[in-house]
């Protein structure tokens, strides 16, 4: 098929995820008035699938496709299509087809399924700590609705430390909860926070689930002799690796859970000005019910031998939901 080149290089940022406001609005245009536009895309988007998703792709149907004009024309087009990583504009297509077969869509309604918004990602749940009744507890079983872990405050500006956002931030204090202190020092501070997943089980059923989370951390100005680095795990778990009492989180989150991700250990500079942000995401598992965000500041070794969490912050955690291609 002879197709534009400048069409080319649009339909290829697009797939990329790379299109600018203006690239987005210039090809939403396009699919909705040239139908051979249209037709190039369809053939561009069915290659590009082939490309990303091999052998795991379903098998292709003949399917009636509506263009500009409004007429049918006989297509191939997969039945069930998926592109990898973090694009699946193609699935709305066998809707679109089918629509057209019994004469109820135009090429406008037939365009909001074949090309629907890039962006599928959607807010899971966020935390920028504003909420000055906000639950925060020590040394309690997880649950729904709170923070938990060792001891922590939410507070406004202090020590030079201004919040990520807003007025209010958490504040670690100790690597150890208030009402059961361990006898030494302890070598990581961290909270946790429980998030139910059973609501949206029918949306990763079929392995496509994929949680991102993300958290800005900083610290007070400390001694050039002390190192500190800053994470985010997450835990994927059901309800038999639950764990049922709050002495036993720690453990049992790493040998119990169905699944774990966590980011790469950032260090912790020592200008209160800047915020550190820290990302990591995981596939969630099919039998996954809960997940469990897990914010951790530790102790660099060798560091000096002063152990203060008093001056680490933790702001704006943000926990997002999307579907990517199942993994083969």
């Amino acid at each position: 098929m002879k197709t534009n080149p400048d069409h080319e290089r649009l339909f290829s940022r697009v797939c990329d995820g790379l299109a600018s406001a203006a690239e987005t609005t210039e090809f939403h245009h396009l699919l909705r008035t040239d139908a051979d536009a249209l037709d190039a895309w369809l053939h561009y988007s069915a290659m590009h699938v082939e490309l990303a998703g091999g052998s795991h792709l379903a098998e292709s149907a003949p399917t009636k496709l509506a263009f500009a004009n409004g007429a049918g024309r006989e297509k191939d087009a997969p039945d069930v299509v998926r592109i990898s990583r973090r694009h699946s504009w193609l699935q709305w297509a066998p809707q679109a087809a089918a629509g057209v077969a019994f004469g109820l869509f135009t090429a406008t309604i037939v365009w909001a399924y074949v090309a629907p918004e890039i962006v599928r990602s959607r807010t899971l749940w966020e935390d920028d700590f504003e909420n000055a009744t906000a639950p925060l507890a020590t040394r309690v079983p997880l649950e729904t609705g709170i923070w938990r872990g060792d001891t922590a405050a939410i507070v406004g500006a202090v020590h030079g430390v201004n919040p990520a956002h807003g007025l209010q931030m958490m504040r670690l204090l100790r690597p150890d909860a208030e009402v059961t202190p361990k006898p030494a020092k302890g070598h990581i501070a961290a909270v946790y926070r429980l998030i139910d997943l059973r609501p949206l089980r029918g949306e990763f059923a079929d392995g496509a689930g994929v949680v991102e989370a993300s958290v800005s951390f900083n610290a007070r100005e400390f001694p050039a002799d002390e190192r500190y680095g800053c994470a985010i795990t997450l835990y994927a778990l059901d309800a038999e690796t639950m764990p049922d009492r709050a002495e036993r989180v720690g453990t049992a989150l790493t040998t119990d859970a169905l699944a774990m991700a966590r980011s790469g250990r950032t260090m912790l500079d020592r200008d209160p000005a800047s915020w550190q942000r820290v990302t990591t995401e995981i596939r969630l598992p099919t039998n996954a019910e809960f997940l469990v965000v897990r914010l951790h500041v530790s102790q660099a070794f060798g560091s000096g031998d002063t152990t203060r969490f008093n001056g680490s912050f933790a702001d704006d955690v943000r926990v997002s939901f999307t579907r990517r291609a199942p993994l083969p």
